[in-house]
This record gives C-alpha cells, structure tokens and sequence, in this order.
C-alpha cells in the first residue's frame, strides 16, 4: 500500500513538473493585449473640442482595443431623455457611452513654473470610475484659467485588468496619465 501511495506522488509530481513551466505562459497568453486602432494617433489622447464662457471642453478618447477605467464625481453622469408626449425627463447613464460628458478628475501639472502637480478640483472620499470602452471617448470641461496660467491637465487611468481602485495609487507603482498640453489650445481661446 505504501509504495502504490509512493508511486501515485512521484506520478503527480512529476506531472506538476511537467505543467511547471506553462504557468507564466498560460497567463499572458489568456489576454491578447491591447491593439491601437488609429496607428496614427496615441493609445489614449486628449483633443480641443469647445470653448464655453469660462471653461475649455476637452475630449479624452481610447484609442485601443483595451477597456480604461477614470474616475469622476460620485454621481451618475446623466442625459436627457426626449418624452413622446413632448416633455423631457433627466436619467441616469448607467452604462458607458460615446462622447458622454462627465465630470472627470483630472490633475494641473504646471511644468513651466516648476510646481508640484496637483488635483484639480474635489476628488473627496467617495469617487465613482467610469468604463472608456474600445475606441469611445469622454468629454469633460476644464477651466480656462488653467491653461491661462500655462498649465497641462493630465488624466490618470487604468486598464480593466488592473481593477478599479488602482487609478489614483497605480498597481505596484505603475501610474497612467494621458496629457493635454496647454500649447495644443487654439491661441484664441488663451486670450
């Protein structure tokens, strides 16, 4: 009885010696990666769309084949729905929607003065994260004082795979910041 228990252990260890140097393998190539679908243009990037009275809107797009997750207020981005009887009503957006407004944080990175970057505006204790899903982007308004001041905005985010709470902290260090540069304003809107 003891050898066949002997036999049958030196069977499975050797079967997990076997399997051993698969395991690395098999993890990385469960995930195909993520591919940019405009070869022309950045993975993620930041592009002028408007000037408001006061506020510049910029538009933040996913450029892969990979989810990105951004954080924003903690409330439901909403939309406004056109009633058949001819009213309207405000609902929320639960799911992740191309060229939805959202009140996204953001940091001002003012490189030419040398300062510390910092948060924008809120980021309070409770943050809601936001799905950017495959070639989908986000608009969001930033304050032209900002960019008056020569100011970059950069937006932190993560990929799915990194989990949500990783967007502030970064996994194991590892940070994403997609920048916008104040030079890539239109010069009208700096005046």
């Amino acid at each position: 009885m003891l050898v066949k228990i002997g036999f049958v252990l030196l069977v499975f260890a050797l079967s997990f010696l076997a399997a051993g140097p698969t395991f690395g393998q098999n993890r990385s190539s469960n995930k195909e990666g993520c591919a940019v679908l405009d070869s022309t243009r950045a993975p993620q990037f930041i592009t002028f769309e408007s000037k408001l009275e006061s506020n510049v809107r910029l538009r933040l797009r996913n450029n892969t084949s990979c989810t990105i997750i951004v954080e924003t207020d903690d409330h439901y981005p909403t939309q406004l729905k056109r009633l058949p009887m001819g009213g309207i009503r405000i609902e929320a957006v639960l799911e992740s929607r191309d060229g939805l407004r959202l009140p996204l944080h953001y940091l001002i990175d003012n490189r030419r003065r040398g300062e510390a970057t910092r948060r924008a505006y809120g980021w309070g204790d409770s943050v809601f994260v936001y799905r950017i899903l495959p070639g989908q982007s986000v608009v969001f308004d930033v304050p032209a004082i900002h960019f008056k001041r020569h100011a970059d905005i950069a937006v932190p985010f993560g990929y799915t795979w990194e989990g949500d709470n990783s967007i502030g902290t970064g996994v194991g260090g590892v940070v994403h910041s997609v920048y916008f540069l104040f030079e890539n304003l239109p010069s009208v809107v700096l005046r």
